[in-house]
């Protein structure tokens, strides 16, 4: 877990480093929208972007994985009482 930490550290500053290295304005267009911005602003607001993607995905698939153990949890206690009795 610490790795990611420092892995995502050094992403986080080589974008920083390269954002302010170039502070150029930039176009985007995107479908009927144009935006006029700086090189830094973008690439920080793709950058939250790919986080709250990423966040979502996983939250996705981690609700999906609890409710599978709890209906395994639930089979299992039933399966216990069967043996019991």
């Amino acid at each position: 877990m610490q790795i990611y930490l420092i892995l995502a550290a050094i992403i986080a500053v080589s974008i920083l480093i390269f954002s302010f290295q170039n502070p150029f304005p930039l176009v985007v267009y995107f479908l009927n929208w144009e935006v006029k911005s700086s090189v830094t602003f973008i690439l920080i607001i793709s950058f939250i972007a790919g986080i709250l993607t990423s966040f979502l995905v996983t939250t996705i698939s981690r609700i999906k994985r609890m409710r599978l153990v709890a209906r395994q949890k639930k089979k299992i206690a039933e399966l216990t009482k069967e043996e019991i009795k």
